[in-house]
């Protein structure tokens, strides 16, 4: 009977799935602040609840403190969320006009940044400015991989045309591997990849632009710049890096730059498709990404370079018509604008313009799904127990009246730092 017993116990145990495993882990700060803030309207995720909150070394909790508090704040009428993020930028490896971009960034309560390419020679001496309380973090992938002319060496040449980056490199030959990657096929990922990895890349950045003409384009000089990866080393490239513990990142261009890296396993969509093309993507493909998890950076308010063109309002319904069909399809979606003048307040305008999303909707892609693509292993982007204690306190409930968001904030709180 005994024996019945333990084979039975133990056909039961083997049937039970693996529960999630928590990975994610807070930075806390162990100079931050002891709070109490009471009667605040705090967002769960769905909409606010009113209730008492404590701050110590830096993160939430729920339940008293039994510790004295430096503060006590009373934020009643006040309505508490998590603060932005921008998924897609450029725009702080540059000591020109840096601590303006930073306080726009900040006044703005976007707190977390994703550089999608950036070179560690020239952002290194400015990283004191990021990744700590009173500071914006900062995600990099430091040099993106492309194939023989293509995007971003044309930039990067221009750059240096112009004495960007004077004292740094002389010839474009220099910034190769500082500034891209050449990878034209699996033997150079396998000579590179450990210089790849040399730099310390947050995640992996991949360019893909229009690889349905790949073949055509590759050893034609009219298209420098106007071309990327081989489509058929993308899936390796994926493999490699999630052996490393990287996420990758994929510009695109075309729908079926977006099918080759969505097929391929990517983690990340660095821009909607078809921004400049005006084409429709696949309904089967939107389907793909949403079974694979994948996240797609909007970047859409780049379509305003257009806006002096007789095509401007197809493309802008094209792009609302391919958001309206990734957003019934379930498909994730984070904020992010790759304007380099701008951060991810004049991508939200465009969004909310655009009416295809609730006050939830976008509330939600600018805080949660940005923030998680940004830093995936963090508690972030959420307000929740043993969270980090970085939100917004604003005067007004969002969820109600969004358009003007970030005019309303009244508090920001970093790790459990005032923000100025």
């Amino acid at each position: 009977m005994k024996s019945f017993v333990f084979l039975f116990t133990v056909l039961v145990l083997s049937c039970v799935p693996d529960l999630p495993k928590d990975n994610l882990k807070a930075r806390k700060n162990p100079d931050g602040l002891k709070i109490k803030l009471t009667n605040g309207n705090w967002f769960n995720g769905e909409n606010f609840t009113k209730r008492d909150v404590w701050v110590d070394e830096g993160l939430l909790s729920f339940s008293p403190i039994s510790k004295p508090m430096d503060t006590v704040l009373d934020l009643t009428g006040k309505y508490i969320i998590p603060p932005f993020a921008e998924a897609h930028n450029h725009n702080l490896e540059s000591a020109y006009k840096l601590q303006d971009r930073i306080d726009s960034y900040l006044n703005n309560g976007i707190f977390y940044v994703k550089l999608l390419s950036s070179i560690k020679k020239r952002i290194d001496p400015l990283m004191h400015h990021y990744n700590k309380p009173l500071g914006l973090d900062v995600s990099l992938a430091h040099a993106p991989l492309t194939a023989n002319g293509g995007h971003p060496i044309a930039l990067r040449k221009r750059y240096l045309h112009y004495g960007y980056f004077k004292g740094l490199f002389n010839t474009i030959g220099d910034i190769e591997s500082h500034g891209f990657f050449i990878i034209n096929n699996c033997e150079d990922l396998d000579n590179q990849w450990e210089r790849i990895l040399s730099f310390g890349p947050d995640f992996i950045k991949i360019m893909l632009l229009y690889s349905e003409e790949y073949e055509m384009r590759k050893n034609d000089t009219t298209y420098f710049g106007h071309k990327g990866l081989n489509p058929t080393v993308v899936p390796e490239i994926v493999k490699r890096a999630h052996q490393s513990g990287l996420r990758v990142s994929a510009h695109v261009e075309t729908t079926h730059d977006f099918h080759v890296a969505v097929k391929a396993g990517v983690d990340e969509i660095a821009h909607l498709p078809e921004i400049d093309n005006g084409k429709p993507i696949a309904e089967e493909h939107a389907i793909l990404a949403k079974e694979k998890d994948v996240v797609v950076t909007t970047t859409v308010s780049l379509v305003t370079k257009k806006k002096e063109k007789p095509e401007y309002g197809e493309l802008v319904e094209n792009i609302r018509s391919n958001l309206i069909l990734l957003k019934k399809k379930g498909v994730k979606l984070a904020i992010g604008s790759d304007m380099y003048n701008d951060n991810s307040l004049g991508e939200f305008q465009l969004l909310h313009n655009l009416n295809v999303f609730t006050n939830l909707e976008l509330l939600k892609m600018w805080t949660e799904n940005s923030a998680m693509t940004i830093f995936p292993n963090r508690k972030i982007g959420f307000l929740r127990e043993g969270y980090e204690a970085s939100f917004l306190v604003l005067n007004k409930n969002p969820l109600k009246d969004i358009s003007d968001i970030t005019e309303t904030i009244e508090m920001r709180v970093k790790q459990g730092a005032l923000l100025k």
